[in-house]
């Protein structure tokens, strides 16, 4: 038997039935919220071995998230919580790519970067940034596993591309009213949850213990599971996971690969340029609002249409992630078709916006 200085890093995970270290190392994972459930996911993923970790968040570390994230150190206190993480498990995890993205998820990581992710993990806090992410991941027809936390316990679900999103079965009119503070640090209406460090790493094992095993093609439950810190966990009786969407959800639209263009440009890229590749008539739009050239300062003057902006911008000051996929209408035409920024490296595309 080997003693511990004979052992390489990962030698106990080789002992796991199952277990194939080579196809983690080689996995890579977007993980969308770095708080407490991201800390507790994204420490156990790059202690496994898993190759590359994106994750995005936009906010800062606040002091209220130090007795529950074990990646923050209270001289992190205003910085990035998406770079502190990555700084954090460089030293953790040095065999592990780890690249932040300061932004919120639909600048800050783009469709076809769900789409090629082996796993997109939600450690999100509200239902609109859930089904902001769910719209996502089902255009690019990523598996979306999402975690949450209560007082004393939490859930996890796994949802693969075709089957039941995280919006199917909720009241369609709840689904976009915003529910949460754009920062732990600001202020909120009604009195915060309580949340503690033991059922962050509860919930965040078993998200982290699901992401592992979807990883390497093992089985996982094809209920929602809730997570009781007093009583273990159980799955929820009734549909799986994996069956036909709601037909009343309005969440499901896919982007085929058949309608997508690949372009070599990259959200660094300018304006202008895009607009050099579609026809005079076509109309490329972004994702989410900017405000439009010439409309001085008025907060009612936002808009989608890229040729609505100056053609010397950068396509990342108006809010388009890093390979990114667009929409391309033509006025006169039926459908709609998809422009891909293919020239994004990982290199790039971590930055702050």
């Amino acid at each position: 038997m080997a003693t511990p200085t004979d052992e390489g890093r990962f030698a106990r995970h080789g002992l796991i039935p199952g277990w194939n270290q080579d196809r983690l190392s080689t996995a890579t994972v977007v993980v969308v919220g770095a708080g407490a459930l991201g800390n507790a996911v994204v420490q156990a993923l790059a202690l496994a071995g898993v190759g590359r970790l994106l994750v995005c968040d936009p906010d800062v570390v606040a002091v209220s998230n130090l007795s529950r994230c074990p990646l923050f150190l209270p001289s992190d206190v205003g910085r990035p919580k998406a770079e502190t993480v990555a700084r954090a498990l460089g030293r953790l995890a040095p065999d592990t790519e780890t690249s932040a993205r300061v932004a919120p998820l639909v600048s800050g990581v783009g469709l076809a970067e769900l789409r090629d992710a082996d796993l997109v993990v939600s450690c999100l806090d509200s239902r609109a940034a859930r089904v902001e992410l769910a719209t996502r991941c089902n255009l690019a027809s990523a598996t979306m596993l999402d975690g949450g936390t209560h007082e004393w316990g939490g859930q996890v679900s796994v949802h693969p591309p075709g089957g039941r999103c995280w919006a199917c079965g909720h009241d369609r009119s709840s689904l976009f009213v915003p529910d949460s503070p754009y920062s732990c640090a600001a202020p909120v209406r009604t009195m915060p949850e309580g949340a503690s460090a033991p059922v962050s790493l509860l919930v965040g094992a078993w998200l982290a213990n699901y992401a592992v095993r979807l990883l390497l093609g093992l089985p996982v439950g094809s209920r929602l599971l809730r997570v009781d810190a007093a009583g273990g966990a159980v799955p929820v009786a009734g549909r799986t996971l994996a069956e036909h969407p709601d037909p009343g959800c309005p969440l499901h639209e896919r982007i085929e690969d058949a309608d997508v263009t690949r372009l070599p440009l990259s959200a660094r890229d300018t304006v202008g340029e895009l607009l050099l590749r579609v026809d005079a008539d076509e109309e490329p739009l972004t994702w989410t609002g900017f405000r439009e050239a010439g409309s001085g300062r008025s907060p009612l003057a936002t808009g989608t249409r890229l040729r609505a902006a100056s053609p010397d911008t950068r396509l990342a000051r108006l809010g388009v992630a890093p390979r990114e996929i667009l929409t391309v209408m033509h006025p006169r035409k039926s459908g709609l078709r998809y422009v891909e920024l293919t020239g994004e490296t990982a290199a790039a595309a971590e930055v702050s916006r």
